[in-house]
C-alpha cells in the first residue's frame, strides 16, 4: 500500500513528490539546526543535486519548480532543497549566511549536515553531490566552494558572487561551473552595493581570479571558448589535476536560464575523477 501511495503521489506531481520518509508531499525533513525538502527520481539514483533557493525563497518552492527539476529527475538525480533561516523574525522566506556572520547559523556546517542526513535517509552517495543555487543561493554556493571546497564533488552557482571584502585566497582546488546573465541588474557581474551601502557584491571576474589561483591554473585567459544555444562559455583546463572551472554567460537577466539543468549535469558528468579529500 505504501509503495502504491508513493507512485500515486508521483503521478499527481509529475515525479516531484517530497520523499515519503519525510512525511509525504509538502513535509520537510527535519534535522538539528534546520530542514530541507527532497524530490527523488524513479528507479536507480545516479547522483544528487543540492539546490539553494534565492533570498526570501523556500526549499519547498524548489521541489515544486517543475521546469528546473524535470530534466534533473529524468536523468536519475535526487534533488535536495535546504531551507535558509529567516533574514528577519517576520520574514516568511529564508536567507543564507553567505557573509560568514558569527551572529547567524553556520550554513557551511548546516549544508554538510543536510548532505549527510539525506545520504543516510535516502541511500545517496555522499561523494557524488553537485551543489548549486540561484542568487543568494549562488552566493552561498560560492562561499562553501571557497571556504570548504572538499565538502562537495562540484559547485554550480547561478547569478551569485562573493561579497566584499574578497578573501585573499580559497582553501584549495575546486570544481566550479558558474552561470550568469549579461544583463543581470540585481547581481551584475561587476557587483553593486545593497542595503544603502551596508554590503557590497564583489566583481565576478575578481572572484574567478581567486578560483583560478586556488586551482593552480597556468594562465588567466581561458583555454577554450564555446557557443551552445543561448550560452557563451569560457573554460580553463591548464589547471591542477582534478580541478575544473567553467563560466557560462547568457543574454538574460536575473533568472535561472532555460536549459541550465541539462547544461550543469552535462558538465558535472564529464568531470575528471573527484579531488582527493
Amino acid at each position: 500500500m505504501r509503495i502504491l501511495l508513493s507512485f500515486f503521489i508521483a503521478a499527481l506531481t509529475g515525479g516531484l513528490a517530497s520523499a515519503e520518509t519525510c512525511g509525504g508531499p509538502g513535509a520537510s525533513c527535519k534535522l538539528s539546526g534546520g530542514e530541507y525538502h527532497a524530490a527523488l527520481p524513479e528507479g536507480k539514483i545516479r547522483g544528487t543535486l543540492i539546490f539553494l533557493h534565492g533570498f526570501g525563497g523556500r526549499g519547498e518552492g524548489v521541489v515544486k519548480n517543475k521546469r528546473l527539476l524535470k530534466p534533473i529527475l529524468a536523468r536519475g538525480y535526487a534533488v535536495i532543497a535546504p531551507q535558509g533561516l529567516p533574514f528577519l523574525p517576520t520574514s516568511k522566506g529564508g536567507a543564507w549566511n553567505s557573509f560568514d556572520s558569527a551572529l547567524r547559523r553556520d550554513d557551511v556546517a548546516f549544508l554538510n549536515a543536510v548532505a549527510a542526513d539525506a545520504a543516510s535517509r535516502f541511500n545517496l552517495s555522499r561523494d557524488n553531490i553537485l551543489i548549486g543555487g540561484f542568487s543568494g543561493g549562488g552566493m552561498m554556493t560560492w562561499r562553501v566552494a571557497c571556504n570548504q571546497p572538499s565538502s562537495f564533488a562540484a559547485y554550480a552557482p547561478i547569478a551569485g558572487l562573493l561579497w566584499r571584502p574578497l578573501p585573499s585566497r580559497c582553501e584549495g582546488p575546486v570544481r566550479m561551473h558558474h552561470t550568469h546573465g549579461w544583463s543581470d541588474p540585481v547581481v551584475p557581474m561587476e557587483g553593486r552595493s545593497v542595503g544603502g551601502g551596508i554590503a557590497t557584491q564583489s566583481d565576478l571576474f575578481k572572484g574567478l581570479d581567486i578560483i583560478r589561483n586556488a586551482n593552480g591554473c597556468a594562465r588567466d585567459d581561458p583555454d577554450e571558448y564555446a557557443e551552445d544555444g543561448i550560452y557563451l562559455s569560457r573554460k580553463w583546463t591548464a589547471c591542477a589535476s582534478g580541478s575544473a572551472l567553467e563560466f557560462a554567460l547568457h543574454p538574460g537577466g536575473h533568472r535561472i536560464p532555460k536549459g541550465w539543468s541539462t547544461m550543469a549535469l552535462d558538465w558535472f558528468e564529464a568531470l575528471p575523477p573527484p579531488l582527493a579529500n
